[in-house]
């Protein structure tokens, strides 16, 4: 493991997540969205029930998350430098006119700190997040920075990819703090690619100026024709095995892989490409929540972070091939 001679340690110093009270069971889901619910469909995405928020203003999950992180870090809003919005979902108004990061630093009186967003990046926008972030504090005048998501199912459009279930869209929203020194979970190295031809093969057809009187196109939707798993996951294994090689580290010293919680037919394939042994060390997380996108990543960093012992760390990969289209690969020390 290595890090560049006088080069700043960059680490995460906090996390927090906001889940929604009410429970929605997948099968529910299925239902009210016309779908058939069997044993089959069940065991591949490995998910028992979701979160649904209730409620006009989506962004409250991510204000209430972003201040039990500034708590948890024993921070005052006054010293954040940077707020970073990762969300993948449309929020409370339509982009670009309006921004949530704009809100959260309103809300929280950051009133030392410039906002900006990152989307169209499926979960992999978490990645890219980090990755500006982590460059800002390393050659710029940011200390800290509070990066926030929240990311609520359009209405009828849990079930992603209907004809064939990719994964099943939970709500919720996250925030986690990032700062100079080594914090709970060092940053040491992150590595991004896209593929621009496959732009639009995750996207919301409808509502844009494509087809804007088209409401019933105003779905979240994955073009399964032109998403190949199995290449996604070689070029990511790729991207991880260079993020690895960037920190000095091999991937045999790697503990764990950190993805996000699409569905455990996704984690299988996973395991398989990345030789894990069909390990599936946050079933739970996936089996609880559902898919909230980025906000998966904090959820399973969180419980990587609380699990620590004492005195003993762990290198993790942090890993997102973004349905094809935008793929990160950050390596961690927890």
């Amino acid at each position: 493991m290595k890090r560049m001679l006088n080069e700043t340690p960059v680490g995460i110093v906090s996390t927090s997540y906001c889940i929604p009270p009410r429970e929605k069971s997948v099968k529910d889901v299925f239902h009210e969205e016309g779908l058939e619910f069997d044993v089959a469909t069940s065991n591949q995405l490995g998910m028992d029930h979701v979160h649904v928020f209730e409620g006009k203003w989506r962004s409250r999950l991510a204000l209430e998350a972003a201040k039990e992180c500034l708590c948890k870090a024993g921070l005052h809003a006054k010293e954040i430098d940077l707020v970073v919005d990762f969300s993948v979902l449309p929020q409370d108004y339509v982009v670009p006119s309006w921004c949530m990061s704009n809100m959260i630093q309103h809300e929280l009186g950051a009133d030392k700190a410039f906002n900006l967003g990152f989307g169209g990046g499926g979960t992999t926008s978490f990645l890219v997040a980090l990755k500006f972030v982590a460059s800002l504090i390393r050659t710029a005048n940011v200390n800290t920075a509070l990066l926030v998501a929240t990311d609520v199912a359009i209405p009828g459009n849990r079930v992603i990819n209907q004809d064939a279930p990719l994964t099943v869209l939970g709500d919720g929203a996250s925030a986690l703090i990032v700062s100079k020194g080594t914090g709970v979970c060092e940053i040491l190295s992150i590595e991004v690619w896209s593929d621009g031809r496959q732009n639009d093969v995750f996207c919301i057809p409808g509502g844009g100026l494509a087809y804007p009187d088209r409401v019933d196109l105003y779905q979240l939707r994955i073009d399964a024709e032109r998403y190949s798993e199995e290449k996604c996951l070689r070029r990511l294994k790729s991207l991880t095995e260079k993020a690895a090689a960037k920190a000095g580290i091999g991937m045999n010293d790697v503990a764990v892989i950190v993805n996000p919680n699409i569905s455990s037919k996704d984690r299988g394939k996973f395991s398989d490409v990345f030789g894990l042994s069909q390990d599936d060390s946050f079933g739970e997380n996936r089996r609880q929540y559902g898919h909230i996108q980025g906000t998966d990543f904090v959820i399973n960093l969180s419980q990587m972070i609380n699990a620590r012992s004492e005195g003993r760390h762990n290198l993790a990969a942090v890993c997102s091939h973004g349905w094809g289209f935008s793929y990160g690969a950050m390596i961690v020390r927890i």
